[in-house]
């Protein structure tokens, strides 16, 4: 038997995946079978169960790649502890064009609870890993500062997938976290 090319398996993997996501985003929801997902990709069952162990498995993975990486929060973190706006934005929109459609849905009202509350724990866990902290404060105090901080990213960034791009481009809404940072709630007067 031919051994399958790394290339050929990932695409396959990422047609399922994309079946399932049309799927799982129209009003067929809380229907989905492996038969629709396959006949959608244009693959059978077999193909289907040598990736997912099921379609739970399968949307667990599909949540788990929007999560943020290791390497791009590490990015993000060095752009914002040197205050570089420019690159911020860069990194934030470069992810944010390739899955932002999924985030969207995902943060919205009809969207998974499972992955918003991962995404609460991805933050989480990035944010103890990589931010200075003040080890010698009380451990209540760095889980209160972890947590503000945590849901202020979380909430703006929900916020605005709610309300799409009615009141911000992404770089305005990225510019205003920004300026919320770094200085607070003041607003400049001219």
């Amino acid at each position: 038997m031919a051994k399958k090319q790394p290339e050929t398996t990932a695409n396959t993997k990422q047609n399922i995946m994309d079946a399932y996501w049309e799927l799982y985003s129209s009003d067929t929801a809380g229907k989905i079978t492996v038969k629709m997902i396959t006949d959608r990709a244009g693959y059978n069952r077999g193909t289907f169960y040598a990736y997912f162990l099921d379609i739970e498995d399968l949307h667990n993975q599909l949540e788990d790649e929007l999560l943020p990486s290791e390497e791009n929060f590490e990015k993000l973190r060095q752009a914002t502890l040197s205050k570089n706006s420019k690159e911020i934005l860069e990194i934030f929109m470069e992810g944010e064009e390739s899955y932002g459609e999924k985030l969207s849905y995902l943060l919205g009202s009809a969207g998974s609870l499972s992955f918003q509350n991962k995404l609460k724990k991805s933050l989480r866990k990035q944010i103890l890993k990589y931010l200075r902290l003040d080890l010698d404060e009380p451990d209540r105090n760095i889980d209160y500062k972890t947590e503000l901080f945590c849901a202020m990213f979380y909430e703006t960034l929900r916020y605005w997938y709610e309300r799409g791009e009615q009141l911000f481009t992404r770089e305005e809404m990225l510019n205003l976290m920004l300026e919320v940072t770094y200085n607070g709630l003041a607003t400049k007067k001219n």
